[in-house]
C-alpha cells in the first residue's frame, strides 16, 4: 500500500520499572496535569469566585517577575519553536520545556488553563499584532492579558469588584483604555489593577494598544480550540536509567536552539536585535530579570546481548531534546564494521550517525547526524524531538556495553526548589502503563494530496473527492488499554492559513471546498468507524453574539480508554470532503510491567557555596510518599536526580 508521511513524531518507553515519578514541594502546582496545576493556583491565591479565579490565573502567568516573584513565565521571542508544526502551542510543552514565549504562545496556554480550571469556555483572538484570551463566566466573556500585563473595567471609578470587559467591548469603545490615563505616560490613581500594561504606559503607547482593538477589520476570533493537545509528561524510568534535571543551564551556551526550514534550507529561528541587546548566544533568558531556562540529561545503560548483530534502543523524553551522545565499548577486528543510526519515526526511516571501522578496542563516542551548523549552534537528527530510536548494527566484532545520553531543555520553575528551613516534599508515581507516541504515517490513503508552501506543509482532499487516510496503531502484539488521537482541520476558504513562523496568519493560494471532515476510529481497517471529532461543529455563541471574523483551524483531540479487552490494533481514519488537515497526533497505551527495584531521589544544592545533598530511597511500587529536606541559609538549588536501581 502507498504510504503517506504526515508527521515524524516519536517517543516510547518499554521494560519500565518506575512509572512517571513526580517530585514536588508541598503546594507546588503540578506541571504534569493542567487540572491539578490550576487547582494549586486557586489554592495559593485563595480564589473562590469565577472573577477571582480568572484573575489568579492571569496573575500567575504575568511575564514580568517583579509582579509575581519568582515568575513562572517570561516574555521572549523566537525560542519556543519546533519543526514541522512551528510555534509551540501545546500547553504541556510550554509549561515544562519552555516557560517563556510571546503573546501567541501564552494566549492559547491561558485558554487551556482557564478550561482546565473549570470555566465553561475560553477563546483566543488574533488582533494583527497581538493575540489575546477571553474567558467566559457570569454570562459574558472577559479579556485578561498576561503578556502585555493588564485587564480593564469600564469607567474611572475604581476597579475592585467591577466587571472585566471583553474584546468586543474594547473594539467598540477605545475610551476603556484611554480614560485611564492622566497623561500619555501616567495612569490615574486607583482606576486600574496593577500591573496595567506597564511597557505600553512607559512608551506612551496605550493609544496604539487601543487601536489594535478598535480597528476591527483585521481582528479575527478562533471560535474553536486554539491550543494543541497531545503531549504528555508521563515517562518511564527503566533499570539503568537516570533523569538529571538542573535548575540552570548545565554549562554556558547550552540550550535548545530552534531552526526553521522553507523546505530547502535550515536557518536559526531566533533573531538578534542589537537595539535591545538581544543576542542569540545568550540563550532564551528573560530580558527583564535573572530568570533562565534549565537543562538536564537522560542517561541510559541498557543490558546488551553480546550475540546480537543488531541492537535497537528507544530513548523517549518528556522534554524537548537538545542533542545526544552514544558511548560504545566495542572490540572490532580489521575487517569488522559497527554502524550507528537514529530514527525519529519508530524505524520507518533512518539517518546514519557514524561508522566505526576496525581494528578497534575500547570506547567510542558518536553523535546523531548533524543536519546543519550555524553561528550559534547546530541542528542534529534528534534536536527538537521528544524521543528517538538508536540502532547499532555490527558486521563482526563485539559490543560489550552502551551508555546513551540525551541532553534536554526544561523550565526550572516546574522543579521542587528547596528553601531555607524544612521543605516538605511529596512524591507520587503514575499509572502502570507504557505510553507510546506513534509517527503519523498512513497505512493507506486515497484522494489526499500533500501541499508544501515554502516549508509549510498540510494535506487536502483532491478536488471533487472525499479524501481519506487510515493509520494503524499498535504496541506490537501487546493488548492496548487505550489511545489518543488528535488533528488540526484547516478551513481555508477565506485565503488565510496558519503561519508556522508567527502563529498568526499568512495568505495562501490554496482554497478548500465547503464540506465536512471527521476523525474516526475502528478496531478493523474496514470499519465500521466511530467518530471522534467532526468539523464543522454546531455554532455555539455563549454570550449570544455571533462573530463572523473567524479563523477556522480547529484543534481536535480525543482520548479513548474503553477499548474491548484484548484489542491489539486500532485504526484511526481522517475523512474530509473539504477541509485540509495537519498535525496528526497518535498515541497508544499498553499495560506496563509491574514496578520493581527502588527509586533513588537526590536533591543537590549549595549553602553559601558549600555543596549539600539529600538522598531518598523509595520502593518502585510506592504510589505516594512524603518526606522532609532540611536546608540551611542562602540556598542555591543545583539539581534533582531520579535514578532506578
Amino acid at each position: 500500500m502507498k504510504r503517506l508521511l504526515l508527521v515524524l513524531l516519536f517517543a516510547a518507553g518499554c521494560s519500565a520499572q518506575v512509572y512517571s515519578p513526580l517530585v514536588l514541594r508541598k503546594g507546588q502546582p503540578d506541571p504534569t496535569d493542567l487540572k491539578r496545576f490550576t487547582a494549586a493556583i486557586y489554592q495559593q491565591s485563595g480564589a473562590k469566585t469565577p472573577r477571582e479565579k480568572a484573575e489568579a490565573i492571569w496573575r500567575f502567568f504575568l511575564t514580568d517577575g517583579r509582579f509575581v516573584p519568582p515568575g513562572f513565565w517570561y516574555h521572549i521571542a523566537g525560542w519556543a519553536y519546533e519543526e514541522p508544526t512551528g510555534e509551540v502551542l501545546d500547553p504541556m510543552k510550554l509549561i515544562n520545556s519552555y516557560g517563556f514565549g510571546l503573546c501567541y504562545h501564552i494566549a492559547p496556554l491561558l485558554e487551556a488553563v482557564f478550561e482546565a480550571g473549570g470555566f465553561q469556555d475560553a477563546r483566543v483572538w488574533f488582533l494583527t499584532g497581538h493575540t489575546v484570551t477571553e474567558v467566559f463566566y457570569d454570562g459574558a466573556y472577559h479579556y485578561f492579558d498576561s503578556d502585555m500585563m493588564g485587564y480593564n473595567v469600564r469607567g474611572t471609578s475604581g476597579f475592585a469588584g467591577k466587571n472585566v470587559v471583553s474584546v468586543r467591548d474594547a473594539e467598540r469603545d477605545s475610551r476603556i483604555f484611554l480614560n485611564k490615563l492622566a497623561s500619555p505616560k501616567t495612569v490615574k490613581s486607583g482606576v486600574v489593577d496593577k500591573p496595567w500594561y506597564p511597557a505600553d504606559v512607559r512608551e506612551a503607547a496605550i493609544p496604539g494598544l487601543a487601536e489594535l482593538f478598535s480597528t476591527t477589520n483585521d481582528n479575527y476570533l478562533y471560535p474553536y480550540t486554539r491550543y494543541s493537545t497531545g503531549h504528555n509528561i508521563a515517562f518511564t524510568l527503566r533499570r539503568g536509567e537516570k533523569l538529571i534535571r538542573y535548575f540552570e543551564p548545565a554549562e554556558p551556551g547550552l540550550f535548545y536552539l530552534p531552526y526553521s526550514t522553507d523546505g530547502k534550507q535550515w536557518r536559526e529561528f531566533p533573531h538578534e536585535i542589537a537595539q535591545y541587546q538581544i543576542r542569540t548566544s545568550d540563550g532564551p533568558h528573560s530580558q527583564k530579570d535573572s530568570r533562565l531556562w534549565a537543562t538536564g540529561r537522560i542517561e541510559y545503560s541498557p543490558v546488551v546481548d553480546p550475540a546480537a548483530k543488531e541492537i535497537n534502543v528507544d530513548m523517549p523524553s518528556p522534554y524537548v531534546i537538545i542533542d545526544a551522545t552514544f558511548d560504545v565499548d566495542a572490540t572490532l577486528g580489521p575487517s569488522d564494521v559497527l554502524t550507528v543510526q537514529t530514527s525519529t519515526d519508530r524505524g520507518a526511516t533512518w539517518q546514519r550517525a557514524g561508522v566505526l571501522q576496525g581494528p578497534h578496542r575500547g570506547s567510542w563516542s558518536v553523535e546523531p547526524a548533524v543536519i546543519t551548523k550555524s553561528a550559534h549552534g547546530r541542528l542534529t537528527a534528534v534536536s527538537g524531538r521528544y524521543g528517538y530510536r538508536v540502532r547499532f548494527s555490527r558486521d563482526g566484532g563485539t559490543v560489550r556495553s552502551l551508555h546513551l545520553t540525551s541532553r534536554i531543555q526544561l523550565n526550572p520553575r516546574t522543579l521542587p526548589a528547596l528553601r531555607p528551613g524544612k521543605n516538605e516534599i511529596e512524591y507520587t508515581s503514575g499509572a502502570v502503563e507504557d505510553r507510546i507516541e506513534l509517527p503519523a504515517i498512513a497505512a493507506s490513503q486515497d484522494g489526499v494530496v500533500r501541499m508544501n508552501e515554502n516549508g509549510q506543509m498540510f494535506f487536502k482532499p483532491e478536488t471533487g473527492k472525499t479524501g481519506t487516510a487510515v493509520f494503524e496503531l499498535s504496541a506490537g502484539e501487546r493488548p492496548l488499554t487505550g489511545f489518543d488521537a488528535g488533528i488540526r482541520f484547516l478551513d481555508l476558504r477565506n485565503g488565510l492559513a496558519p503561519d508556522k513562523l508567527t502563529a498568526e496568519t499568512r495568505h495562501t493560494a490554496v482554497q478548500t471546498a465547503p464540506g465536512t471532515a471527521t476523525l474516526e476510529w475502528s478496531s478493523s481497517p474496514s470499519g465500521p468507524f466511530t467518530p471522534l471529532a467532526t468539523y464543522p461543529k454546531p455554532e455555539q455563541w455563549l454570550d449570544g453574539e455571533r462573530i463572523d471574523r473567524v479563523l477556522l483551524w480547529p484543534e481536535m483531540f480525543t482520548p479513548v480508554r474503553d477499548l474491548p479487552s484484548g484489542t491489539r490494533r486500532v485504526y484511526v481514519r481522517v475523512r474530509s470532503s473539504g477541509p485540509a488537515f495537519d498535525s496528526v497526533r497518535l498515541t497508544v497505551y499498553a499495560k506496563g510491567r509491574e514496578p520493581a527495584g527502588q527509586l533513588v531521589i537526590t536533591h543537590e544544592w549549595t549553602e553559601d557555596g558549600s555543596p549539600r545533598m539529600h538522598r531518598e530511597t523509595i520502593d518502585a511500587g510506592t504510589v505516594r510518599k512524603s518526606y522532609e529536606v532540611e536546608a540551611g541559609p542562602h540556598v542555591r538549588n543545583r539539581a534533582i536526580v531520579l535514578q532506578e536501581r
